[in-house]
């Protein structure tokens, strides 16, 4: 299998080939960082019901667990790069689009469409790194763009919150739109396409993608993949973004800037983490992070289920803050790992599939839990899928960090899998 000559792999993630991608990341998040302070404000002064609110929000993670497959599967047929330049464009316009929106539902149907852009460029941006990584530097590349991202998205709102009171709501989009032009427009001109050049193969020889893929995503490594990340969606949107703040309010008697100072310690201890940790997992595989991260945040959320001051959600949320840098990055290069290199768009889009649906069900099957039995019973309640997840990995997730792989059906391939011999 022969790659584009443009963008080859492994020595160009951290050559001056990766500096204007990694570039795109931190921009991409500080536009996206500040309409996340943006688009609940502005939908709830639209539609005075929280509960549209918290519609829309889940209305945008559900969308993506199908635009996220398609993307994958066009990545592999016509390329990264058109994929990316479109899903940026689209969401830049879809944002200054809200300039002429006065109410909830042309907001929602432009959030929608605005939506399926973040979509294509976010799974996308995924298969390039997988592209432009080896299973040797992978671990490093993935806490890189993640922690371009984080530090995009600790700027976003801080420059949000201020063009928001100096010109008003809708001024933030403005940001977010001008951010997406730019990684276009970077992406369209400084970035190679990174799609391996497929060698043409006999018509007796191919195979669908149905039969390519099937036997991995129906593999234990898949399955165990899938509640990971259902897990590591969790802690970020479930736990620190969703049912912390109103818990903290409720339950542990914290004011608004103590819990907005507690999820930004959270933020910071992930961000500072997540290089370190990509090392990490370089140098000792996947697993040997994963899986303790995934029972730190079970501890984490154990203790958040017993805090009630502010010493105790902040004993708590600094271990979560540790447990996301672990669980984030390395769930993100154990996928990398798994896909196969000539179907690599269409699996990590499967995979991202279940990246959306942890992020929109698990919000809400927590907050349901919490709703009915109590906060503490959701904590605890979360507690027990992440162990279960994590128990899951350690037990079935095969280590696919050696130079030697093979596929999760044990023949020898070209598929990253158990990772033995």
């Amino acid at each position: 299998m022969r790659r584009s000559m443009r963008a080859g792999p492994g020595s160009s993630m951290f050559s001056r080939q990766g500096l204007p991608l990694f570039a795109t990341y931190l921009i991409w998040g500080t536009g996206s960082g500040a309409q996340t302070l943006g688009r609940p404000l502005f939908a709830y002064e639209l539609a005075d019901s929280i509960f549209l609110v918290t519609l829309l929000i889940a209305a945008l993670g559900a969308s993506r667990i199908i635009s996220a497959p398609l993307t994958g599967f066009l990545a592999d047929r016509i390329g990264r790069k058109p994929l990316a330049v479109i899903g940026a464009a689209l969401r830049g316009v879809a944002s200054f689009a809200v300039l002429y929106i006065d109410n909830y539902a042309a907001f929602f149907v432009i959030e929608l469409i605005g939506n399926t852009g973040v979509s294509m460029w976010q799974t996308t941006s995924q298969v390039v790194i997988a592209d432009m990584s080896t299973p040797e530097n992978r671990g490093r590349a993935v806490a890189m763009r993640n922690s371009s991202l984080r530090l995009g998205q600790i700027i976003g709102p801080v420059l949000g919150g201020v063009i928001a009171a100096t010109w008003g709501l809708q001024e933030v989009f403005v940001v977010n739109g001008v951010s997406k032009f730019l990684v276009m427009f970077i992406t369209l001109y400084l970035i190679g396409e990174t799609r391996p050049v497929r060698e043409r193969r006999p018509a007796t020889e191919r195979t669908g993608l149905r039969a390519d893929l099937l036997p991995i995503i129906l593999s234990r490594a898949f399955i165990a993949l899938g509640l990971t990340t259902i897990a590591a969606a969790l802690i970020g949107q479930g736990i620190v973004q969703v049912m912390f703040p109103v818990a903290g309010k409720e339950e542990a008697g914290l004011d608004e800037s103590q819990i907005g100072l507690l999820i930004g310690i959270a933020s910071l201890i992930t961000l500072l983490c997540s290089f370190p940790n990509g090392m990490l997992v370089d140098r000792f595989g996947r697993k040997t992070s994963l899986v303790p991260g995934l029972l730190f945040a079970a501890g984490a959320s154990v203790l958040l289920s017993f805090a009630g001051d502010f010493n105790g959600a902040l004993a708590a949320i600094l271990v979560f803050g540790l447990a996301q840098a672990m669980t984030m990055g390395s769930t993100q290069a154990f996928a990398m790992d798994l896909a196969p290199e000539d179907k690599r768009g269409a699996f990590l889009g499967v995979w991202s599939a279940f990246q959306s649906f942890g992020s929109a069900v698990g919000p809400l099957t927590a907050g349901a839990v919490a709703e009915v039995w109590g906060f503490g019973t959701a904590f605890i309640a979360v507690a027990g899928f992440l162990v279960i997840a994590g128990l899951a990995m350690a037990a079935f997730g095969p280590e696919t960090r050696a130079r030697r792989r093979r596929d999760v059906a044990g023949t020898p391939t070209g598929t990253p899998g158990d990772g033995q011999g």
